[in-house]
């Protein structure tokens, strides 16, 4: 019995163990699974890193190389210019005028708009406009109410005001100060956007704590409020740094006139000679790249250890910190009659004028304007073209976002190939537009991917001029979207195509749709790299609007401006319709 006894139990572990033979197999399976899948993801990366950079790094590396070609020929002859301290002087003028008075005025209004009643919560998408409104519809606006002689609002204050004697003035928008000030109006809202995104996150405890203690709403603000808003501050001030030293729409509509240039405007005049002078261009450019990826470097530093400023508690509560008041209100409105309806009426006046001039007669207005417009196949021809190249743009660009942001988001997977991503789709924030449009013409008017005169050449500059605004969009997206379901989809069996199709960009449709709309946004009124990659058959909106500004055309100017905000506002509102996200049903 106790031999059978074993012998039983022998065959009984024997049979356990054939049991549990395939469970190895099916781990190491598994395990191999696994392995493909990081494989083929980090191979996937790396050819994502190959596309960005292609994109990305010839236009710099041109630009750099023509600077430095010919033994520093390009400085040479910048160096001999006589008007290059005085280009130097406005540029930097603009840039530091700029980053004062956008960064006062924006934490203003923001810290006025958050304490806005519900009733007057309104008020408050005030200094958001001027992100959506074409830059080129504000210049030429501003341009058309304070001309020195025939300029709206000159006209109004010369009938109310002491300068009722005056021929011209009180106002000259041809001047630096008026230059600076039209830069920092428009400005004004990239401050804003990220100051009153800041405000919203505060913590309402840690200003309770210091009402306790005894502080005055106004100590509390300064005391409180503002070290806990630095790195809102930092970033967007740099970022307005940035934008301010490679401005270039405002100076070159308002400054030529008096030759009044910046160091863009000089890399325009320089590219636009007859024959183009390229290595003095590159020159002109260098200092500015130089200086975007030193702030650059400085942002990272600054903003590295972003715990130190997050607060714990309630969020979402900062709307109590403060109740805004009459002059709060006050200066929301007179921010927005400023900034968008005065400039945007003035182009409507002279639109509907049969000819640009002080008298207002609105009995005379008239759609002949509109009509010469549409009878020019040039002109029309340049509206397709924008809308064409505005949505392919998007159509590559917002994929492209997307995987940088899938990148970014799992950068712990990937630190070093997440780092080069980040790097460089940061790089066009940092390098202004016009210059990339020198690095394109540059890099992409020879050899095999000759772009020039294509509308490829538009639309691969409008994906990299972009690209950092909607990677950013997204991935703000993915992060609040979290893992969870995800992970669920994963756990269910689903696989990873299935995943992202059925779980992942329905619930970004949101962030996905604002991607959109900035994209649209950004493409249809971009102007610095255009008016470089531009060809005679690849005419955009904004390019045909400098032409007939240079040629006097005031009329057809209006028009291209007033059609530019109509067709930008027609995308931006099918976008954000297209991300709308409806609220679930209660039950």
């Amino acid at each position: 019995m106790h031999t059978t006894g074993t012998v039983a139990s022998d065959e009984h572990s024997r049979t356990d163990v054939a049991h549990y033979q395939p469970t190895p197999r099916r781990r190491i399976g598994l395990v191999d699974r696994r392995t493909a899948q990081t494989a083929a993801r980090r191979a996937s990366a790396l050819v994502l890193v190959a596309v960005v950079a292609l994109l990305c790094l010839p236009p710099v590396y041109f630009v750099i190389d023509a600077a430095l070609s010919g033994s520093g020929l390009g400085f040479r002859q910048m160096l001999q210019d006589r008007t290059l301290g005085r280009t130097v002087q406005i540029t930097i003028t603009l840039a530091l005028g700029a980053v004062v008075i956008s960064t006062v005025l924006g934490i203003v209004l923001a810290w006025g708009a958050q304490g806005l009643s519900r009733r007057n919560r309104w008020l408050g998408h005030i200094p958001l406009i001027p992100l959506v409104m074409p830059a080129l519809a504000a210049v030429t606006g501003f341009g058309y109410l304070l001309n020195p002689s025939i300029g709206f609002g000159n006209l109004l204050l010369r009938k109310i005001m002491f300068w009722s004697g005056a021929e011209t003035g009180p106002f000259d928008v041809n001047t630096v100060p008026f230059i600076l000030i039209v830069t920092a109006t428009l400005l004004t809202s990239f401050v804003y956007l990220f100051i009153r995104s800041a405000l919203a996150q505060l913590d309402q405890g840690i200003y309770d704590a210091a009402a306790a203690s005894g502080a005055s709403p106004t100590r509390a603000f300064f005391t409180v409020i503002l070290p806990m808003l630095r790195p809102a501050i930092v970033y967007s001030s740099l970022t307005v740094m940035l934008l301010a030293l490679g401005q270039f729409a405002v100076p070159l509509f308002l400054g030529r006139q008096e030759n009044l240039n910046v160091l863009s405007t000089a890399m325009y005049v320089s590219m636009s000679a007859s024959p183009p002078n390229i290595p003095l261009a590159a020159a002109y450019g260098l200092p500015i790249v130089v200086a975007g990826i030193v702030f650059l470097v400085i942002q990272r530093v600054v903003l590295r250890d972003q715990d130190r400023f997050a607060s714990t508690g309630t969020k979402g509560a900062a709307r109590s910190l403060n109740k805004s008041g009459w002059l709060s209100h006050t200066a929301l409105i007179v921010y927005g009659l400023v900034a968008v309806a005065a400039p945007i009426v003035s182009v409507a006046i002279v639109a509907f004028q049969p000819y640009w001039s002080k008298d207002i007669v609105i009995s005379e207005f008239t759609f002949d304007n509109f009509r010469s417009v549409f009878a020019n196949p040039r002109l029309v021809d340049a509206i397709g073209n924008t809308a064409v190249y505005s949505l392919s743009a998007s159509a590559i660009a917002v994929p492209l976002g997307y995987l940088c942001a899938k990148v970014l988001y799992r950068r712990r997977q990937q630190r070093v190939i997440a780092s080069i991503v980040d790097v460089l789709v940061s790089m066009s924030l940092g390098i202004p537009a016009v210059i990339f449009g020198v690095g394109f013409l540059l890099a992409f008017t020879h050899g095999p991917l000759n772009l020039y005169g294509r509308g490829a050449g538009l639309v691969a500059v409008y994906v990299v001029v972009t690209l950092p605004f909607i990677t950013r969009m997204v991935l703000v997206g993915m992060v609040n979207l979290g893992d969870n379901l995800i992970e669920a989809g994963a756990a269910c069996g689903g696989p990873l195509w299935r995943r992202i199709l059925t779980l992942e960009l329905p619930m970004l449709r949101p962030a996905l749709g604002n991607a959109i709309a900035i994209c649209l946004i950004l493409t249809a009124q971009e102007f610095g790299a255009s008016i470089l990659v531009r060809s005679t058959q690849t005419q955009v909106m904004s390019t045909v609007l400098y032409d007939q500004f240079a040629n006097g055309s005031n009329s057809q100017v209006a028009v291209m401006a007033f059609l530019m905000c109509a067709i930008t506002g027609i995308g931006v509102l099918l976008a954000l319709l297209f991300g709308r996200q409806s609220s679930p049903k209660e039950s």
